[in-house]
C-alpha cells in the first residue's frame, strides 16, 4: 500500500501496488493529474504482550489480518 499526494489538487490517496510497480505512472483519482508524489507512509502498532499477538494471529485465519483477506478490495 502506497500513499500519494497530488501536487495539482493537493488531495491524498492510496494505491495497492506490487513492489516492482512502484515506478509506474500514477494518476490522481480526483483531478486525473499525473503530477503526484509518493508520500512517506507511517503506521502505528500497539501490543498487549505475547498473548495478544498469539490470539490475533490465531483468530485471523493463518496470518491474514486484513478483514478476511480483502486488502485489495479498496480502490
Amino acid at each position: 500500500m502506497y500513499e500519494y499526494g497530488c501536487l495539482d489538487c493537493a488531495r491524498q490517496f492510496e494505491r495497492l501496488l506490487p513492489m516492482n510497480a512502484t515506478d509506474q505512472q500514477i494518476v490522481c483519482p480526483f483531478c486525473q493529474s499525473t503530477h503526484v508524489r509518493r508520500r512517506l507512509s507511517v503506521f502505528a502498532t500497539q501490543s498487549r504482550g505475547d498473548a495478544a499477538v498469539a490470539a490475533t494471529t490465531t483468530t485471523t485465519g493463518g496470518g491474514c489480518g486484513c478483514s478476511g483477506c480483502s486488502c485489495g478490495s479498496r480502490s
